[in-house]
Formats: structure tokens, C-alpha cells, sequence
């Protein structure tokens, strides 16, 4: 309950002590950083948005020129390039990353957080030391993994082969994450379930994973998000320029002098925030549910 309290003959409705003169300093200085910090993020995203409706703008960007308003970037990119299948790969490859993620760590952070076998601690240690190794690092062996496959199975694509790296990271990473998540949730709920007659696969799907929803919703996202930041992995994987994702494929627009257009690559990058924005506010909904049935559970 909040309590009425004086001081200085001025009323102030809190059930903490107001600020000392160096808390109002403190939380004047917290305020002048986020400022400043949300002013560096925002200014090139701005310039960003600018520049992609900028009819003036030639093939390089000009910040200094005037304004006028033209989709002439946003035209070249869709028909003068590749960007639409550019598109298309990225999300074909960002939705499988996602659903084997998730699947597959889904079981295993269950599996390390509520059951004790032999080399359980080993292999936690193992997956920890896995991810200080660079993705890159494997390059070598991915080719030859690749060829090997291809042999036997000619569909096994390259762009299945960076979907099975990208799940594979997201795999280890995850399964160490969800793992800690799932430890925090009280086992007297396991118990209560298996006294009602549930088996563990009951528990696992009516209770642990609707609890766990959050970071399900977490974890989808980020793998989702993943295959649109890296570009150095397709770039060499992907020789063709039909299977680029949008990485590889918008980094043609600015590193040849012959398919220069800077603009056009603003333009293509703006594009590309528009299938994360979406999939943030759908998972948003589950991600607050699934924070309402924790609280309700616990």
C-alpha cells in the first residue's frame, strides 16, 4: 500500500525514500546516456530511411544533398537484381534453422535440466567449449562434408549444408541456455504430475514447455534472425549468385564498380528488417502468454 509522507512540507506518494541530491545527479547522468545512445543507433537508421526514398541520390550516397521524394531504388532493386530470390533463400533457410532449433532444443535443455545420466556434466562442458570456437574455422571440413553427402544424396544442396551449421551453433548454445532456464522452474510440479499418473513426455509438453514458452519464443527468433546477419558463411559456401541470401547477394551492390548502387542497397536493407518486425510482433503475443502461465504455474 502506498503511504502518504512529508518532508520539506512537500507530499510525495511512494513507499521509498525520495532521492538524495546524488541520486537526482546519477539518474540525471542515466538519462543523458540513453539519449545519446538511442540518438548513435537512431542517426543511421535515419540516414538509412532517407537515403533509400532519396530520388536525388546517384549510385553513391551524397548525406549532404537535398531531397526528393522517388521508389526509384526501391525499383532497381526488384528489377534489376536478384533481391526477391535473395529473399526467398533467406527466409527458406532462416524457417528451417528456426524449426530444427527449436525442436531439437526443446528435448535436449529438458533432457539436461531434469534428468541425471552418466556424462551429463561432461558434455555440458563439451557444448560450452564448442562455442569458443569460430564457425569460420570449419570452413575446410564443411566443404568436405558437403562433397561426401552430395555423393550419396544429390538434393543435399549447400544452402542445406548452412542450414545444418547455423542449427547446429544455435543447437549447442541453446540447449546450454534452456537448460538454466528450465532449472529455475520448481520439480515439485514434475511430482505432482507423475502422482496425477503423467508420463514424462505429459510432463514435458502440458507443463515444462508452456512454461518455457518465453524463451522458446526467444530462441526462435534469434535463430530465426541469425541466417539475415551472417555473411561470411554464405559468401563462400554459396558460389552462385541465384542461391545468395540477402547478405551475400546485397553485398554485390556495393563491392563492384560495375553493379555499384549504394542507394539501392539502403533501400534493400530497410526491406530486410520487414520479415524480423514481423515475426517480433507475432512472438511477442506468446512471449507475453508465456510469461502469464509461468506466473500462474509457479
Amino acid at each position: 500500500m502506498n503511504i502518504f509522507k512529508k518532508k520539506n512540507d512537500k507530499l510525495y506518494l511512494s513507499d521509498k525514500p525520495p532521492l538524495t541530491p546524488l541520486g537526482k545527479v546519477g539518474l540525471a547522468i542515466t538519462y543523458i546516456l540513453l539519449i545519446l545512445w538511442s540518438l548513435i543507433i537512431l542517426w543511421p537508421i535515419s540516414k538509412i530511411i532517407i537515403s533509400s526514398f532519396n530520388g536525388i541520390q546517384g549510385n553513391y550516397l551524397i548525406l549532404n544533398e537535398g531531397f526528393e521524394f522517388s521508389l526509384k531504388h526501391f525499383e532497381y532493386l526488384l528489377n534489376n537484381t536478384l533481391y526477391l530470390k535473395w529473399m526467398q533463400n533467406t527466409i527458406f533457410i532462416s524457417t528451417l534453422t528456426a524449426i530444427i532449433t527449436v525442436s531439437v532444443i526443446s528435448f535436449t535443455g529438458y533432457a539436461y535440466s531434469r534428468y541425471r545420466f552418466k556424462g551429463r556434466r561432461m558434455s555440458l562442458m563439451i557444448i560450452m567449449l564448442i562455442q569458443t570456437i569460430p564457425t569460420f574455422a570449419g570452413i575446410t571440413a564443411y566443404f568436405t562434408i558437403h562433397s561426401i553427402v552430395a555423393q550419396f544424396v544429390p538434393a543435399f544442396s549447400r544452402q542445406m549444408m548452412l542450414i545444418l551449421i547455423y542449427s547446429g551453433g544455435g543447437i549447442a548454445v541453446n540447449t546450454f541456455i534452456l537448460k538454466g532456464y528450465l532449472d529455475s522452474i520448481s520439480t515439485e510440479l514434475d511430482d505432482a504430475a507423475k502422482i496425477d499418473g503423467c508420463s514424462s513426455l505429459r510432463i514435458y509438453r502440458l507443463i515444462i514447455m508452456p512454461i518455457a514458452k518465453p524463451m522458446i519464443a526467444i530462441t526462435a527468433l534469434w535463430s530465426f534472425i541469425g541466417p539475415f546477419l551472417d555473411f561470411l558463411l554464405p559468401k563462400v559456401l554459396l558460389t552462385s549468385p541465384q542461391d545468395y541470401t540477402l547478405a551475400a547477394g546485397l553485398f554485390t551492390l556495393v563491392n563492384d564498380q560495375r553493379t555499384m548502387n549504394e542507394p539501392a542497397f539502403a533501400a534493400g536493407a530497410l526491406l530486410t528488417a520487414i520479415p524480423i518486425v514481423i515475426l517480433f510482433l507475432a512472438l511477442q503475443k506468446h512471449l507475453v502468454s508465456g510469461l502469464s502461465s509461468g506466473a500462474t504455474k509457479g
